[in-house]
């Protein structure tokens, strides 16, 4: 299930398959659900004092335990979201990749009209 905002989407793919979508609107931005991401990388790294290693494995089994549940809530989205995300910034997954990465959407289709000469 996509969900949507007044702006548009991001959804998220592994393995060629959509896995969570996040809602994009004026108070849910693309650059803020970034650097919420970067804070978790960030807090992981203070305060449990986990090795760059473990991050990435937790968020790899977060992705993979996730993955196989089709009615994800809105929380379990931002959850996932957010793991492909970091796993983004660690440089593990290409987010413009064929099979895994991100696509965001825009809410409107723009188009042009043609006029034709009669």
């Amino acid at each position: 299930m996509i969900n949507r905002g007044r702006q548009g989407s991001i959804n998220f793919f592994i393995e060629g398959k959509m896995i969570a979508s996040l809602p994009i609107d004026i108070n849910h931005q693309y650059e803020d659900y970034v650097k919420n991401a970067n804070d978790i990388i960030l807090d992981g790294m203070k305060n449990s004092k986990m090795k760059l290693g473990g991050i990435k494995t937790a968020f790899w089994k977060c992705i993979h335990v996730m993955k196989g549940n089709k009615n994800l809530s809105l929380a379990d989205n931002i959850f996932v979201g957010q793991a492909v995300l970091a796993l983004i910034k660690l440089k593990q997954i290409d987010a413009d990749g064929d099979l895994e990465g991100i696509l965001i959407m825009s809410d409107k289709v723009r188009f042009s009209r043609k006029l034709v000469a009669q």
